[in-house]
């Protein structure tokens, strides 16, 4: 049996990526995925579910901060009615 060494991962997503020798470029690999490093059951998973109310409110509070500056961006930078710098 022919032995291959490269060099494999699975991301955050579990995503297997492989890096292979040079001499396999162009080619198709199959095969199974014979071991799974990190199983993760979907009962297992903790869902990260946002409360939309808290999302409300943060964007309620930042409308309602005050303007401590009330020039255009263009004044702030200093650029003129031709987009020139001054």
């Amino acid at each position: 049996m022919q032995q291959i060494n490269f060099d494999a991962r699975v991301d955050e997503n579990g995503c297997l990526y492989l890096k292979l020798p040079p001499n396999f470029a162009g080619m198709e690999i199959t095969g199974k995925l014979l071991y799974q490093a990190h199983p993760i059951s979907l009962s297992n998973r903790q869902e990260n579910k946002i409360d939309i109310n808290a999302v409300r409110s943060i964007c309620h509070q930042i409308r309602n901060l005050p303007v401590l500056d009330s020039r255009t961006p263009d004044e702030i930078i200093g650029y003129n009615e031709f987009g020139l710098p001054e």
